[in-house]
């Protein structure tokens, strides 16, 4: 059957998130984080602004994802057909990271506005959010390809999102200082690049030029590569998200159904 004939799954999924009204919570929420730090002048409204959206953006976002790409009863129709079940469910899930960005985009511009950003520090700020929920999409498709059900495959999700943005930090930090007088260099570079999202806050940091705020982590980066602009986060981002739905659409493939 031509690829024409299927109903195109990346429109359906993103029309089906856009239209659930949570999906527009972080437009209003980035807004009310900027009005809160407002007082304390562009950079440090921006920083902070960014700093709560990695905290408690993920966990809205894998609970609007992980369900509408757990539906067996559909998918199990749709991936009923030969050598198609791949390509399509990795059509919905990137129409569901679609559906992330147009909130993000809103709620952009209005911290732009909020904090009197110029453009290009909006546009700066869209596109490592917009990174950070294509990634925390790619970790939702590969969730519920894995779980038999969706409250499993979110708590997986979950806890991924605990170990990157509570317990990383402090893991790799104790593990520099504990072992500091072992060649530790690739080690630690790995995990680095483990945590995109730290990479995201360290590269905003950089590029506001206070560097003081990188924290321990954004040390340890600093001094292996060096800063690299956007390109290293946008090339780390990319690897991860480009696996996720890569893996996402293999296993769901092969799972039974």
């Amino acid at each position: 059957m031509p690829s024409r004939a299927f109903p195109p799954l990346f429109g359906l999924y993103l029309k089906a998130l856009l239209r659930n009204p949570w999906a527009w919570a972080p437009a209003p929420a980035l807004l009310g984080f900027a009005l809160v730090f407002a007082a304390r002048g562009r950079e440090v409204g921006l920083v902070s602004t960014f700093a709560l959206a990695l905290l408690a953006l993920p966990p809205l976002w894998l609970a609007l994802a992980v369900p509408l790409l757990a539906e067996r009863e559909e998918w199990a129709f749709w991936s009923a057909y030969p050598g198609k079940a791949a390509r399509l469910y990795r059509s919905g899930a990137l129409g569901a990271a679609a559906g992330l960005l147009v909130p993000l985009l809103v709620g952009s511009g209005l911290v732009g506005a909020g904090l009197g950003l110029d453009l290009g520090r909006t546009l700066e700020l869209f596109v490592l959010l917009g990174l950070v929920a294509v990634y925390w999409s790619g970790v939702a498709a590969l969730a519920a390809a894995v779980a038999p059900d969706p409250a499993r495959a979110l708590g997986m999700g979950l806890a991924l999102w605990a170990a990157l943005a509570l317990l990383y930090e402090p893991v790799v930090v104790g593990l520099a200082v504990a072992l500091a007088d072992w060649p530790l260099e690739t080690p630690l570079l790995v995990a680095v690049l483990a945590n995109p999202m730290e990479l995201a806050r360290v590269s905003l940091l950089e590029s506001l030029g206070v560097p003081v705020l990188v924290g321990p982590v954004g040390y340890l980066l600093d001094r292996i590569l060096g800063y690299g602009g956007l390109a290293l986060p946008l090339g780390v981002f990319a690897f991860w998200s480009l696996l996720f739905f890569a893996l996402a659409g293999w296993v769901f493939a092969r799972r039974d159904r």
